[in-house]
């Protein structure tokens, strides 16, 4: 009988310098590991999102997105991943802000070899040693080191935003500002927006814990399950609520009160920041006497109007491109004659019909390279009876839905 071989530990590498990443790579390759390089920490975080790891390490300054704000976000879907940070630098203050994220080492540039090939494969027998210990403690719970998605996706790029056309220009300024909302913002378009996309995106903020629920569930036995783990801790909470036009008045009082600081969620003060996603209007509706004039009156001061997806044709095959990298398949290939389909549709769904017709694709075809347009004719054919959980779907999950 042939021995079996244990499974190569899998370590990402994220350093936008070819020289640093390639000798790294080299280094642990010939260490025995199985090693994955990317560039920047929006690629890092795509992979870390859809493929396990046993080790990340990250280089301080990278384009696009730092060392520091990739471990923040990472720490919101891998809580439990060793990290090791590898730059030249680092000053003591950035350190420090490293070693609060439970960082296992930092390793200078130019980096000793010889300390990699000691230090690496102890760190990574620490790692699954405790892991090991805390499974055993738990009663035989699953020993997956990590989710494989998370509570955000912050640091991805975002597929509302692909696209270089007039509107989408707007819509990049009309984000910068509502980026900066203090309590509340408005987040409004018709159906099948990228509400859900948009959001996370202007709630992105680091340490911050992010919730969502769609207008029926919103009560206040339900907040107070859903704030019970966050209440004691000093992190902001940022709360989305889907389809805010179905709010009664009642909810809407709440939801007031919650970002006031008031009634039963005091101790939640000051911590608290509201997204309302409607696909109506609420100001008509404010007018109508059938929506809170105080809520709107804090959230309708930031707005974000999402425009339809077909005033944006020049724009669809950049989104079905960003939909791939965000689901995890950035190195699927739509050929030209898949993005003149795309382009020609009319995607009576807006934005969630495509998202999911090209995550269907890849759903159903996941080892495929390339993506033509029988494959994508299939996938919308598909589309409105599709069961089976999607990125979306997944998304709103880890999110408390």
């Amino acid at each position: 009988m042939s021995a079996v071989t244990a499974p190569r530990a899998r370590i990402l590498i994220a350093d936008d310098s070819d020289v640093c990443r390639t000798v790294l790579a080299i280094l642990l390759k010939n260490t025995g590991f199985d090693v994955t390089s990317v560039v920047n920490g929006r690629e890092a975080l795509a992979k870390l999102r859809t493929q396990g790891f046993d080790l990340a390490i990250l280089d301080n300054d990278m384009p696009e997105l730092d060392g520091l704000g990739t471990l923040a976000e990472l720490r919101s879907f891998a809580p439990g991943l060793p990290v090791a940070i590898c730059s030249g630098t680092l000053s003591p203050a950035l350190r420090a802000s490293y070693e609060a994220h439970h960082i296992e080492a930092i390793y200078d540039k130019p980096v000793d070899p010889r300390k990699l090939r000691e230090q690496i494969p102890a760190i990574l027998e620490r790692c699954a040693r405790a892991r090991h210990e805390r499974v055993g403690s738990s009663g035989g719970l699953s020993t997956a080191p990590f989710q494989v998605l998370g509570e955000a996706d912050a640091a991805l790029e975002k597929p509302v935003f692909a696209g270089a056309s007039a509107q989408v220009r707007k819509l990049v300024a009309d984000f910068g500002r509502v980026r900066d909302f203090r309590l509340a913002a408005t987040v409004s378009g018709g159906a099948g927006a990228a509400f859900l996309d948009v959001a996370v995106a202007v709630a992105e903020e680091r340490d911050a814990i992010l919730l969502a629920c769609p207008a029926n569930r919103v009560s206040a036995d339900y907040f107070t399950r859903l704030f019970a783990s966050v209440a004691s801790q000093a992190r902001p909470v940022l709360l989305i609520v889907l389809n805010a036009e179905r709010l009664t008045l009642e909810q809407q009082e709440l939801l007031h009160d919650l970002i006031a600081g008031g009634g039963e969620f005091a101790v939640l003060a000051g911590r608290v920041r509201l997204i309302l996603c409607a696909e109506a209007d609420l100001s008509a509706l404010a007018d109508a006497g059938e929506f809170n004039e105080l809520l709107l009156m804090r959230a309708g001061a930031m707005k974000l109007v999402l425009v339809p997806l077909l005033t944006r044709r020049a724009d669809m095959g950049q989104i079905a491109r960003a939909v791939l990298r965000r689901i995890g398949a950035g190195g699927v290939r739509l050929t030209p004659a898949a993005l003149a389909w795309i382009e020609r549709k009319e995607w009576p769904g807006d934005y969630m019909q495509l998202h999911r017709v090209v995550d269907i694709c890849h759903h159903t075809n996941p080892d495929a390279v390339e993506l033509d347009v029988p494959t994508l004719e299939s996938a919308f054919a598909a589309e409105p009876a599709w069961s089976e959980a999607l990125y979306h779907d997944v998304l709103l999950s880890t999110l408390g839905v």
